[in-house]
């Protein structure tokens, strides 16, 4: 099976594809997580037991503390 990831189009738009599509993925997506766009240049990940991520356009990833952890 082929990675799952995330990866921008020409005109600024994210989207989620297979890595054998020929895209070059930003993101690769772990089983189970979801994600959402927050704006232009950053969207968010969730995996049902790990902190949300946030993830930009230029390949940068941030993991958000979940309070328990603090």
């Amino acid at each position: 099976m082929a990675a799952r990831g995330l990866y921008r189009e020409p005109d600024g738009s994210w989207r989620q594809a297979d890595g054998d599509k020929g895209a070059e993925l930003i993101y690769r997506l772990r089983k189970r997580e979801r994600w959402t766009l927050l704006d232009r240049d950053r969207a968010m990940v969730v995996h049902p037991t790990r902190p949300p991520k946030i993830i930009y356009s230029d390949g940068r990833v941030e993991e958000i503390a979940s309070k328990l952890d603090a």
